[in-house]
């Protein structure tokens, strides 16, 4: 059963008790006129603060919240008639213009009453706004909300056959997203197959369907490979991130089936090629999708954890062993295409200020065996040296054997 929020009436207190207005609209009453026989004058200091306008009264689906505009700085308490005390039921919010509080509808004694016609429910609290700390002074308010939700009318189809003898149900059910992993440049969201440690990548993660509104997506358990089974954890079974310096926590759009994350190039120590992996588990919608609630990572230190072989073909298994039809949600493994990351302090790889497709020639070859320029100087030196040096001795022996001959040249009469 869906729960819409229609209204709330609130309800002031008065000299007479809890008087009824209307509908979202909250004013305060004046105190009956009492005959006043031989009464002193009396003067009394009142706290100089009130509150300016109407409450404003938000029904959420687990909570009601009461928001109230004051003429000074707020300093006393909202609190919940009967529970005080209960420092569920009690808002300090001070030191601004204004102040509210938050009740669980299953807790501080709120009332819930169902209602036949129409359909739905009454949810009742009574709230009152102090203005002092421990005192009901001639100031302070109080207010009996109610919130009323309305069941909503759900209409669920089952389209069956029609056969002379049986009735029998038929499911159809949607064609599966089809997704993929890329590692693009961010500059020209050209997919990537060779970068040097450092470059920008924007990873994306998107899932095609002719009805994506079908369909909710989560991208979890990405680990990364160095091509010889190393494997570590980058992304957890939950979908968040473990080492912000290698890949935060993800960002879930622009499209409804689409999440990316910017993060740097690294690499393996004495490795070249880097493989990334993921698991994207589709649900069917119900109301809006889930984004994975993760941690803040700004604190954290690096870390992250190597993953086993066995543990790896352990999931897998249980992902294909996933029925959808049972389950209501499918495991999809994804590969990004392998990237070869270069360091360029040790010879690999170009400067980072020329774009990715002109950085490095060397697109789609494996990079096995190299030898840094720098060791190849001085060789070279040595042997253009000695090339030199044997060109003029063979040069001035030649010289000196056809000035002994009396000839310049071997051909000369």
């Amino acid at each position: 059963m869906k729960l819409d929020t229609r209204k709330s009436v609130l309800l002031t207190k008065s000299l007479g008790g809890w008087k009824p207005i209307a509908a979202g609209v909250t004013t305060a009453t004046k105190p009956q006129q009492q005959k006043q026989k031989h009464v002193q004058s009396i003067k009394a200091i009142p706290i100089p603060n009130g509150q300016v306008g109407k409450a404003e009264v938000e029904c959420g689906e687990e909570n009601i919240e009461v928001v109230f505009l004051t003429e000074e700085i707020f300093q006393g308490r909202v609190f919940v008639v009967g529970h005080a005390n209960d420092t569920n039921c009690v808002s300090r919010e001070v030191g601004r213009k204004s102040t509210s509080i938050i009740v669980r509808k299953d807790q501080c004694g709120v009332v819930t009453i169902r209602s036949q016609n129409p359909p739905g429910l009454f949810v009742n609290v009574k709230i009152m706004i102090s203005f002092h700390d421990n005192f009901i002074t001639k100031i302070d308010r109080g207010y009996e909300i109610s919130c009323f939700y309305m069941e909503a009318e759900k209409t669920v189809t089952f389209p069956i056959s029609v056969s002379p003898n049986t009735l029998q149900p038929l499911t159809e059910l949607a064609e599966m997203p089809r997704c993929r992993y890329e590692v693009v440049d961010p500059v020209t969201q050209n997919p990537v197959s060779v970068v040097s440690v450092g470059s920008k990548l924007l990873h994306k993660w998107i899932c095609d369907s002719t009805a994506p509104n079908l369909w909710c997506m989560t991208v979890h358990s990405c680990f990364v490979e160095d091509g010889s089974g190393t494997e570590f954890v980058i992304l957890n079974d939950e979908g968040c991130a473990i080492d912000r310096y290698l890949l935060d926590n993800l960002e879930y759009g622009p499209g409804l089936l689409q999440a990316q994350k910017e993060a740097h190039a690294f690499k393996f120590a004495d490795r070249v090629v880097v493989n990334f992996q993921c698991s994207i588990r589709l649900d069917i919608r119900d109301g809006e999708c889930k984004i994975p609630k993760c941690p803040d990572l700004s604190k954290q230190r690096p870390r992250i954890s190597k993953r086993s072989h066995d543990e790896i073909v352990r999931t897998q298994r249980q992902h294909k062993a996933v029925d959808f039809r049972q389950q209501g949600f499918s495991e999809l493994d994804v590969r990004a295409t392998k990237i070869d990351v270069l360091d360029p302090q040790i010879g690999f790889g170009a400067g980072n200020e020329e774009p990715l497709p002109s950085r490095i020639g060397l697109q789609g070859t494996r990079l096995k065996d190299c030898i840094p320029v720098e060791t190849m100087i001085l060789p070279a030196s040595l042997a253009l040296t000695t090339i030199v040096t044997l060109l003029m001795t063979v040069t001035y022996l030649l010289i000196s054997h056809s000035r002994r001959s009396g000839k310049l040249f071997p051909g000369e009469s």
